[in-house]
């Protein structure tokens, strides 16, 4: 079979009548191939030559290259660079504070108070504290008044010398805050022993030691006034100063 096609095809001249209607047909169809197929191929035009001379083009890639390179270490050093800068704005610098005086102005009590000051300009997060008497760790407010008053008015001191005391293990200190760490107050029933208890603190050299780290996991451990960058704060459960004892905390 044969497709009509709307184009027209020139037509061989029939060889006979009715009878050779097929035979007419079947030769349309193989001239309609024939001129189909045989449709010449378009001209191809060579690819011209680039005007440029070789030894340019290869500057002009390689310029690009270096340019591509510059461009990549110049957004490092930039991001460095701006990293450097947000760290120094949020870099916490932690100190003790120890006091013996009237915080509340001259009207108010004498007071005993130890806390952690952030003078720096990020947060810090405090996680690990000790305080150490002399020679000696304590792990508590109780056990501080025992050690600096002695064993025979340990008892009536830890009785009379009530402390006002943060008992969370670790703490987050905003920039220029503090977080309080324990304070006792001086009232007529307990000045005697306040008065040991102070006396003691001086002699003996109270001492606080404690390691915190900024929002970047940068950490430092103070002792005394020894401060030094750390990788990480590694509390020592046995020697941590939680104000409250533990066997209160619930």
């Amino acid at each position: 079979m044969c497709r009509r096609q709307n184009t027209t095809v020139a037509r061989l001249p029939a060889a006979g009548a009715r009878g050779n209607a097929g035979r007419g047909v079947h030769e349309e169809c193989l001239v309609s191939l024939w001129i189909v197929t045989d449709i010449p191929e378009l001209p191809h035009h060579p690819h011209k030559a680039s005007g440029l001379p070789r030894w340019l083009e290869w500057t002009t890639a390689i310029s690009a290259l270096i340019i591509s390179v510059c461009s990549i270490g110049i957004a490092i050093y930039n991001a460095r660079i701006e990293s450097r800068l947000l760290k120094a704005n949020s870099y916490p610098y932690l100190v003790a504070g120890i006091s013996d005086g009237r915080l509340d102005g001259p009207k108010g009590p004498e007071s005993i108070t130890i806390e952690l000051l952030n003078n720096g300009v990020g947060p810090a997060n405090e996680q690990s504290l000790k305080i150490r008497l002399g020679d000696q760790y304590v792990t508590n407010v109780k056990d501080l008044i025992r050690s600096a008053v002695g064993s025979a008015d340990a008892d009536k001191a830890v009785e009379l010398l009530t402390p006002i005391y943060d008992d969370e293990p670790t703490r987050f200190i905003a920039s220029r805050d503090h977080g309080l760490i324990f304070t006792i107050d001086k009232t007529p029933a307990n000045a005697r022993y306040w008065d040991m208890f102070d006396h003691a603190m001086n002699v003996k050299r109270l001492s606080v030691e404690f390691c915190y780290c900024s929002v970047f996991d940068e950490c430092w451990s103070v002792k005394g006034q020894v401060r030094e960058e750390v990788k990480a704060c590694v509390p020592d459960p046995h020697l941590e100063f939680v104000p409250k004892p533990r066997e209160q905390i619930v």
